[in-house]
């Protein structure tokens, strides 16, 4: 299927900035909790912040369990005592964009210098904040500076995928992606996006082939699940998205996504 290029590009990179920019945000980490295995390391982190131990450990914890206020609080006492220990100031900056405090998030990653060796962490973070704000222009600039960096970073890769898929230069993100997968054939946030990516160039076969696998799978998460929703819905196949949202969603949700599913495909045409 085609597109219609100049009249739909606003629409292509609005839909593709809802559903995919989430997603390669979660490139780096899907924060979803689904599965025993997940469920037991969130259990696992629990019982560390309640026992007490190491700042650095117990803000580890306090993260991977969403409590990112109390995280902060203590990568802040970190750093405290150890101020020039940029992998601390990475991951509070990280964390900072996980509570929603963009700005601050980007003043703490921008203060790490480039000769430090968790600079990449720094471009990559920023990229993420970028997209965050809906500046994927802004967002390639520090993508494109981390895989100068690391050509072979899969976290690289695939953030630089979605600003431009943002910018709806899909055939370079899908290139970006590809690359992400052979490195690590099994990363879920490389392969979600490929698939939205190739959904928004309207091959809708081939994206329903790479998500359906990890949609299926024990692990998956809402996220995976409502991409592959979209993906029918776009292909027009109202049966199957309405399936896999009510998974993880009620009625009147179900009915919103399959509007707004429709109100797409009258911008697509074969």
């Amino acid at each position: 299927m085609m597109v219609r290029s100049r009249k739909n590009d606003g629409f292509r990179k609005a839909a593709f900035a809802c559903v995919a920019a989430a997603s390669l945000l979660a490139g780096c980490a899907d924060i979803d909790i689904q599965g025993k295995g997940a469920a037991l390391a969130k259990r696992d982190a629990q019982s560390a912040v309640d026992q007490g131990g190491a700042p650095l450990r117990l803000a580890r914890a306090a993260r991977d369990v969403g409590d990112y206020a109390s995280a902060i609080d203590l990568y802040k006492r970190v750093l405290a005592s150890k101020p020039d220990d940029t992998a601390v100031v990475a991951e509070l900056g990280a964390t900072q964009l996980e509570m929603g405090a963009i700005y601050d998030g980007i003043d703490t990653l921008g203060k790490i210098e480039p000769s430090a060796p968790a600079y990449l962490d720094a471009q990559i973070g920023l990229e993420r904040a970028q997209l965050m704000l809906s500046n994927p222009v802004k967002a390639l600039e520090y993508a494109d500076k981390a895989v100068a960096l690391a050509p072979k970073n899969a976290r690289a890769l695939v953030g630089r995928g979605v600003a431009l898929d943002m910018l709806t230069q899909h055939d370079k993100a899908q290139e970006a992606y590809r690359a992400a997968l052979a490195l690590t054939p099994h990363d879920m946030g490389a392969t979600s996006n490929l698939a939205l990516s190739l959904a928004m160039t309207g091959q809708y076969d081939e994206a329903i082939r790479l998500l359906t696998p990890i949609a299926r799978a024990p692990s998956a998460t809402p996220r995976i699940r409502q991409n592959l929703a979209l993906i029918y819905g776009l292909k027009g196949d109202d049966d199957a998205a309405r399936a896999l949202n009510r998974v993880d969603l009620d009625q009147q949700t179900t009915e919103k996504n399959l509007q707004f599913y429709a109100a797409a495909r009258e911008r697509v045409v074969k």
